[in-house]
C-alpha cells in the first residue's frame, strides 16, 4: 500500500455518520456515496497528501445535509460537526489535519481548487461520483492533475458503472 491511515478511526467515523443519516434522504448523498468518495480518494492519492483527512472528508462532507437539492450550507454545517466531534470521533487527527478537514468540508461545493493537494483530492474524489446524479465529471472541473486524467479516460464511465454494479 502506498499510503496508510487510521482504518479503525475511519471505520468508527463511518459508523457514527451512518447512524445519523436520515433514511428519508436516500443514498444520493449518503453512505453509499461516501464509500465511493473514500475509494476515489484512495485512487487519487499522491505522495504528500494526507489520507486520514481524505478518508474523514469522505464520511463528513455531505453528512449534514438536510435535503438533496439546494442545501448550500451543508458544507459549513459539516465543518461545525468537525469541531463538535474533534475530541471523540476525530481524536486521531491533529490540529493541522482538523483545519484541512474543516476547510475541505466548507469549500467542497464552492471552490474549484485550493492548491493544497489533500483538500484538492477531497474535492476530486467527490466530483468523480457525479455520475450518481446524472452529471459527467469534466477534466477541466477537477482540482488535481490525476483527477483530470482519470475522468478524461474514455474508460472512466465504464469503470464507474462497474463500481456501481450498473
Amino acid at each position: 500500500m502506498r499510503f496508510s491511515y487510521n482504518e479503525d478511526g475511519i471505520e468508527k467515523l463511518r459508523a457514527f455518520t451512518s447512524a445519523r443519516w436520515p433514511n428519508e434522504l436516500g443514498q444520493s448523498h449518503g453512505v453509499e456515496h461516501w464509500d465511493r468518495v473514500a475509494k476515489f480518494g484512495q485512487m487519487l492519492y499522491v505522495k504528500g497528501a494526507d489520507m486520514n483527512v481524505i478518508q474523514a472528508f469522505a464520511y463528513l462532507h455531505d453528512s449534514e445535509r438536510i435535503d438533496n437539492d439546494d442545501d448550500f450550507d451543508h458544507g459549513p454545517r459539516a465543518a461545525k460537526l468537525v469541531d463538535m466531534i474533534r475530541h471523540s470521533h476525530l481524536s486521531f487527527l491533529n490540529d493541522e489535519q482538523i483545519a484541512k478537514l474543516k476547510r475541505a468540508c466548507q469549500l467542497h461545493t464552492v471552490e474549484l481548487r485550493t492548491g493544497d493537494i489533500t483538500i484538492d483530492i477531497c474535492f476530486d474524489a467527490d466530483r468523480m461520483d457525479l455520475f450518481r446524479v446524472g452529471i459527467t465529471p469534466l477534466p477541466d472541473r477537477m482540482a488535481t492533475q490525476q483527477g483530470a486524467e482519470m475522468v478524461a479516460k474514455t474508460t472512466f464511465a465504464d469503470f464507474y458503472y462497474d463500481l456501481m454494479g450498473w
